[in-house]
């Protein structure tokens, strides 16, 4: 009798752990990103940039946390002359734009505790853009603040279904009100993917 009560209580323990959901995320992802707004000043893929990401269990399926990113978008246009109504100048023009964002974000898992966990989400929050453009031995630079809003969806994927830790890979949308009136250009907008790592805490 007490062997069978030890048996039955093991196995529940045993079952309750792997029912248990993750309660705290963290994740590190490389962010590689498209501009589709002010593609006169930067039109280069950009490859550098990534994200950093913390999320709490709201529900079984809502979490919530918060999201860090940089990228920096670059264009360069060939020597050419400029006039205006005084001089000429010849140069070839480097244009940067560097992007930061902060935002409180959400992510909504439509499977939790499986190895494939798709989810969609909605991040909102501040954006700060760098303008910077280098000619001859001189640059102009602009800096603004600007509202972020970042919808996004993706997976986690879990090489075994008791794993800590899974890969991340995610599509997303950024719309940045920084805009730069020193070079002319409007609210910055780009799309992204991600694909990283993330460590589910229990």
């Amino acid at each position: 009798m007490k062997y069978s009560l030890f048996i039955i209580l093991f196995f529940g323990i045993v079952n309750q752990m792997h029912a248990q959901y993750f309660d705290k995320t963290y994740s590190v992802a490389l962010d590689i990103n498209v501009p589709v707004t002010n593609i006169d000043y930067v039109n280069k893929v950009s490859a550098r940039g990534f994200k950093l990401g913390y999320r709490e269990m709201i529900n079984e399926k809502l979490f919530g946390g918060v999201d860090f990113t940089n990228s920096t978008y670059t264009r360069y246009i060939p020597r050419q002359t400029y006039t205006n109504s005084t001089n000429a100048t010849t140069t070839d023009l480097f244009n940067y734009a560097y992007s930061y964002g902060l935002t409180l974000s959400f992510d909504y898992f439509f499977k939790t505790e499986q190895k494939f966990m798709p989810y969609a989400g909605l991040g909102v929050g501040a954006s700060f853009m760098n303008y910077r453009q280098f000619f001859n031995a001189y640059s102009n630079q602009d800096e603004n603040w600007g509202v972020l809003v970042r919808p996004q969806g993706g997976f986690l994927y879990k090489l075994k279904e008791d794993s800590r830790w899974a890969f991340l890979a995610g599509i997303h949308y950024d719309y940045s009100s920084a805009k730069s009136k020193d070079f002319g250009l409007d609210a910055f907008n780009n799309i992204g993917v991600q694909v990283g790592v993330i460590m589910l805490e229990w």
